[in-house]
């Protein structure tokens, strides 16, 4: 009987990972200081250090926000899916144990019932593992990808050493305090989206050539 109690634990463990999965949505933050271009060429050319705030460039980059939402669907549908079975499971086990109470089992039968309850629960904790790990394993590859893609834009902005550090910043530091027109958040926010858009049609071009030869 104290392994069938245990059933009730593992039901009331399931949607709670799912919904912790989920992707972290960049924070509420202060829109970053405008910086044109003629802004940062004023900047570069006395050779200084620039900046940029990451939770303002991620919450507005299209890519971020593209498999960030990608992913939350994926979790979604794995909340809804979990949840059903952890009913299922619960509802069997509320079934079982109000047989056993009004005496409408056998103790064998009993028995093949507790067995089978103790597979249902094994075979759910399984998979809602496993649907915990590949979420798991979703996120950190979207981060992976982003902080990729962020540093080798970034590399092409600055192939000509024109700043001779950027920095990158979250709201509440390290930068608390700089001249705004080291701020190339703007700038570099624009770049990436720019750049994602051309990969994306290139992408498109590309399968459309394939499906017409």
């Amino acid at each position: 009987m104290k392994k069938i109690l245990l059933i009730l634990a593992a039901v009331a463990l399931t949607t709670v990972g799912c919904n912790k999965n989920q992707a972290p949505a960049g924070g509420e933050t202060k829109p970053a200081a405008e910086t044109t271009e003629s802004d940062a060429a004023a900047a570069a050319s006395s050779g200084t250090i620039a900046y940029f705030n990451v939770d303002s460039l991620i919450s507005k980059y299209d890519m971020y926000l593209d498999l960030r939402a990608e992913y939350e669907a994926k979790a979604k549908k794995a909340d809804a899916e979990l949840t059903s079975k952890g009913r299922s499971l619960e509802s069997d086990l509320k079934d079982y144990q109000n047989k056993i109470d009004k005496g409408l089992v056998t103790r064998s039968e009993a028995m093949t019932m507790q067995e089978n309850l103790e597979k249902k629960q094994q075979s759910f904790v399984q998979h809602r593992d496993k649907v915990m790990n590949e979420l798991a394993e979703q996120e950190q590859v979207m981060l992976n990808k982003i902080h990729y893609n962020i540093t080798e834009y970034l590399k092409e902005f600055n192939s000509d050493y024109r700043f001779k550090i950027i920095l990158s910043t979250t709201s509440g530091g390290p930068v608390m305090n700089a001249d705004p027109s080291l701020d190339i958040t703007q700038i570099v926010l624009e770049g990436l989206n720019k750049k994602y858009t051309a990969e994306g049609k290139t992408n498109k071009n590309s399968e459309k050539l394939s499906l017409d030869k």
